[in-house]
């Protein structure tokens, strides 16, 4: 067994399923872990696909990785670690070490399988995907700062942009609970009380919890300015039918005038 074993994760912007994996890596062998899959190529190398989009690599060379997301027709494979978001950790295998002790971004501990391999990409793959989080909601902090910009100018026809831009938000939130899973613990500690520390303490060092709070926050944040400018282009599209009765009621009330009274005079 190796002594020093290194991840990778690294976002996958288009879809990767079990059926591309078998179809590109015939001999690999694929397991599911935490709703992942887990393709193991050695007991040494494996490989962790989310249902988020990110894929974690364990003990891969540079260029085995950048070859393998050729493989998996990644356009921007060659240039992984400055075109896609991506992040490493390193493990050292310590036989001193009866538990799980990560510190200056090293994990020590004293053995390594599977499952260990597992945690260790579930929690990097949820700090990449928490990074494509805060990314994505960074682009739309600067959108709403646009939209308050022009508040007092917005008119109706702008609606059906805002009513989007609302719903880009809802779906960044339903993605973020729905498949990065981070209120949940992995199924697989619960039983471990050394995963669980594992889990527990890389939780705490990439700051997966804090993170998500303040994504949480954001997305508070966005889901009020867009609420308040949609009541206002609303509360202007009330005004505009309001001000469409009024004229209709005025104009009834002039053919009224003139059918009831000034035709009749003229008439006589």
């Amino acid at each position: 067994m190796l002594n020093n074993i290194h991840f990778v994760s690294v976002e996958i912007p288009n879809v990767i399923t079990k059926k591309d994996l078998e179809n590109e890596f015939p001999g690999l062998v694929l397991t599911t872990i935490e709703k992942s899959l887990v393709g193991e190529i050695s007991n040494d190398k494996y490989i962790f696909v989310t249902t988020f989009g990110i894929i974690t690599f364990c003990n891969f060379t540079n260029d085995e990785i950048k070859s393998f997301l050729s493989r998996l027709n990644v356009k921007e494979a060659n240039s992984y670690t400055t075109a896609l978001i991506n992040q490493d950790y390193k493990m050292i295998i310590d036989k001193s070490c009866e538990k799980p002790i990560i510190d200056d971004q090293i994990i020590r501990y004293n053995e390594f399988n599977k499952a260990i391999a597992s945690i260790i990409s579930l929690a990097l793959s949820q700090s990449v995907g928490l990074e494509i989080s805060e990314k994505s909601l960074e682009i739309k902090m600067e959108e709403s700062a646009k939209i308050y910009e022009k508040l007092e100018k917005l008119k109706i026809k702008d609606r059906k942009n805002l009513m989007g831009f609302a719903a880009k938000i809802a779906k960044e939130r339903f993605h973020i609970l729905n498949k990065l899973y981070l209120l949940d613990k992995p199924d697989i500690i619960w039983d471990d009380v050394e995963l669980e520390s594992l889990y527990n303490q890389l939780s705490f060092q990439l700051d997966l919890k804090s993170r998500f709070e303040v994504i949480e926050h954001k997305i508070s944040y966005l889901k009020e300015s867009i609420d308040f400018a949609i009541d206002k282009v609303n509360q202007k599209s009330s005004e505009f039918l309001e001000w469409i009765i009024i004229w209709l009621i005025v104009i009834e009330v002039i053919f009224s005038i003139y059918a009831y009274i000034i035709k009749p005079v003229f008439l006589e």
